[in-house]
């Protein structure tokens, strides 16, 4: 479970949106899961979400409040099917998933993290230019 994390941009709002505009586009983007996890920081909406009739299917998005742009973040763990409610508190609780996400701007950067069960996030390196 987890490992080498993944981030790809999903899609850029524009400025002016609100925060429940732009969860709105999400859910749309999404087809409409269920938000089961909800974290709000000053530059940063942490959001885990899973459609109902699949409660393990959960992915986890971040907005970037200040690029206004939506992130997936996923894991090279081939769990291909998504993430369970108790492993998103795993990620938060046991990985330190916060000390990244609370801060967009180094999920975007060209830093490879490594996220693994009872540690905080580690730096694997930088992708060659």
């Amino acid at each position: 479970m987890f490992g080498q994390m993944r981030v790809n941009a999903l899609f850029q709002l524009g400025k002016q949106q609100t925060l429940d505009e732009a969860v709105s586009r999400l859910l749309e983007f999404a087809e409409y899961p269920k938000i089961l996890r909800w974290f709000q920081f000053p530059t940063a909406l942490i959001v885990f979400a899973a459609h109902p009739e699949s409660h393990d299917s959960g992915a986890v998005y971040v907005y970037d409040r200040k690029q206004c742009v939506w992130l997936w973040v996923d894991f090279n763990d081939q769990n291909y099917g998504g993430y369970s409610l108790s492993e998103f508190d795993i990620l938060v609780d046991q990985c330190h998933f916060f000390r990244l996400a609370a801060s967009p701007a180094l999920l975007e950067s060209p830093v490879q993290w490594m996220i693994t069960p009872g540690q905080g996030p580690k730096v694997l390196g930088r992708p060659p230019a």
